[in-house]
């Protein structure tokens, strides 16, 4: 008789801790997907970055793309430019990494109304031919923003611009750049 209450008092213990263990992993699981509902119904609560919301000036331009998670402005990782030798007034290099490769964003800001011959040229050349030269040095892929004062360079080595693959996250994380880019304050 005692073997037989040992084995049912057993059998219990199994149960009430096999039991135990999917009730607790029930509680998790349903624990954390009401968290990844709450974070999901954050993010899309959260107002849209807008190009109206900082200032039409290249520190404007650069906390744009810093809240749009393009940039850090980590000053380990901005460069301020010399950039007269593109006729612009200033200019900052910020590196940065998308998809654990290295990328660089180059921001600069002309003078709208008091361009140089170089900020001309350089201007002009990005325009017609997507890119320019300085120094006579190989051409350099460049942006000019819709309003005509602001210029971007973008690099990114794991893009082939001769054969993109157009599917890629680099690929398309680098024309949502530019987009945002040549519509700020368009």
């Amino acid at each position: 008789m005692k073997r037989f209450f040992a084995a049912i008092l057993c059998a219990g213990l199994i149960a009430a801790t096999t039991a135990g263990c999917g009730y607790k992993d029930a509680l998790d699981t349903q624990t954390s997907d009401t968290q990844t509902e709450q974070t999901g119904e954050q993010a899309s609560a959260e107002p849209e970055v807008k190009a109206s919301d900082f200032n039409n000036d290249l520190e404007g331009l650069c906390n744009y793309f810093e809240n749009l998670g393009y940039i850090s402005k980590d000053e380990n990782k901005v460069t301020k430019m010399d950039s007269s030798l593109i006729g612009a007034e200033k200019g900052n290099k910020y590196i940065n990494t998308y998809n654990g490769k290295q990328i660089t964003i180059e921001l600069y800001e002309y003078k709208e109304n008091n361009l140089n011959d170089a900020a001309k040229q350089i201007i002009k050349s990005v325009k017609e031919n997507g890119t320019f030269t300085i120094l006579d040095l190989t051409p350099v892929s460049a942006y000019i923003s819709d309003n005509g004062k602001y210029l971007m360079i973008y690099k990114d080595d794991s893009i082939d611009d001769s054969n993109p693959d157009t599917e890629s996250s680099a690929y398309t994380h680098r024309e949502e750049v530019i987009k945002n880019f040549k519509q700020f304050y368009k």
